[in-house]
């Protein structure tokens, strides 16, 4: 139909040429019919008949040729708006009208194409975004392409988050815009956790005696989260970024420590853990107990650990003071076997070789309540052992510490 209608212009354009020319000529020799011969006039007319061909040939070549050019790029950018990643739409620029839509916009909102036609952007919105919407065309039309992020509606009436980017492109009849959509929800949501899990994290953190840390195996760097100026004194941006160094670790702890956590990293464990006395700021000294998690890449080389350091500083005092007092209940319990034991059990061999030679009932009476006392005595002194004895075992990591 396109060629029928090239066809039809280039040969009115050669008929109207044609026309005029034979006008002319017929002027021409109504003047010239006295002073040249008709076969020269007869030459020029037939001449000028073939240039006027050759030129609507030309004519309707170049137009061909460019028109199919035209074609071939019209057809280039409908496979690339159809076969586009992005879902992608035209809309008019006064009704908002979608006149057009590729398929990937028709897998995202589960629109099909027909009933997409039908509609306008402000249907693929929750009700609260069409102020917004029209508010920000009319205020910035097409001055920006980047509209920034905005909330859209599925079929389902799922709702989403999306980055928009538009262009203004001419139509047949009036400007439009095409638009292009970005599908940022999970991006929104994950920021969204995130922020949920930090505000968790800095919750749980006020209640415990964890620093967080981040250390990057690669680039050898420390980072301290929130809480370690806090309990450790130090200004964590000035504090030495290098892991391996450990030098606020106690100089008889540095070494076992450097040592285990090289192991860790060579061997590809995920996990480390160690125990240390860590020296702070002020001097002082602090029980801590560390544990870290190992992050790999993709070839399997650990890059990366994520650990807390917890202060169980109170928790190792009130350990050690356990300790203490295990070892003077062992004491006691020393004391009283061989201390008190043995002459309180002098006495009582005493007082029965005193019983087989006394005469006077009175002495004899004496004797037996002085018995009686030192047969109590050796009985407390059997408990306060077997108290002993009782509580080391209830008690047997007190004598690992």
């Amino acid at each position: 139909m396109k060629n029928l209608s090239l066809i039809k212009t280039v040969s009115f354009f050669l008929l109207l040429s044609i026309v005029v020319l034979l006008i002319v000529d017929k002027m021409m020799d109504f003047g010239t019919v006295e002073t040249a011969g008709k076969r020269i006039i007869a030459f020029y007319l037939y001449k000028d008949i073939v240039f006027l061909i050759v030129t609507a040939t030309v004519i309707y070549f170049s137009i061909s040729f460019y028109r199919k050019r035209y074609q071939n790029n019209e057809l280039n950018y409908q496979k690339l708006f159809n076969g586009s990643p992005l879902p992608m739409y035209i809309m008019t620029k006064d009704s908002l009208k979608i006149i057009a839509v590729n398929e990937a916009m028709t897998k995202l909102y589960g629109y099909s194409a027909s009933e997409f036609l039908t509609m306008t952007a402000f249907d693929i919105r929750p009700d609260e975004e069409n102020d917004k919407i029209a508010d920000f065309l009319n205020q910035y039309g097409a001055l920006i392409n980047d509209s920034g992020t905005w909330l859209h509606q599925k079929r389902n009436g799922e709702q989403f988050y999306v980055q928009i980017t538009f262009h203004s492109v001419p139509l047949a009849t009036e400007d439009g815009y095409l638009v292009m959509i970005t599908d940022i929800d999970k991006s929104i949501t994950d920021e969204k956790r995130i922020s949920d899990l930090l505000h968790l994290y800095q919750t749980v953190n006020k209640a415990t005696n964890d620093v967080i840390w981040d250390y990057d195996l690669v680039g050898d760097k420390l980072n301290w989260m929130q809480g370690y100026t806090d309990a450790y004194g130090y200004d964590k941006e000035a504090v030495s970024n290098s892991f391996w160094a450990m030098k606020n670790i106690h100089i008889d702890d540095r070494t076992r420590v450097q040592d285990e956590f090289k192991n860790v990293v060579r061997q590809k464990q995920k996990d480390w853990f160690a125990e240390y006395r860590y020296i702070c700021a002020d001097g002082t000294i602090k029980f801590v107990r560390d544990r870290g998690y190992m992050i790999f890449d993709q070839s399997g080389e650990p890059t990366r650990m994520i650990g807390a350091m917890q202060d169980v500083d109170k928790q190792k005092k009130y350990e050690y003071q356990l300790l203490n007092q295990n070892e003077q209940l062992k004491e006691i319990a020393w004391i009283n076997s061989h201390e008190v034991r043995r002459p309180l059990s002098n006495i009582l061999g005493l007082i029965g070789l005193i019983k087989d030679v006394a005469k006077n009932p009175e002495v004899i009476q004496l004797i037996e309540l002085l018995s009686v006392s030192s047969k109590e005595l050796e009985d407390a002194v059997t408990r306060i052992n077997r108290q002993t004895a009782e509580t080391n075992a209830d008690h047997p990591s007190n004598q690992d510490i």
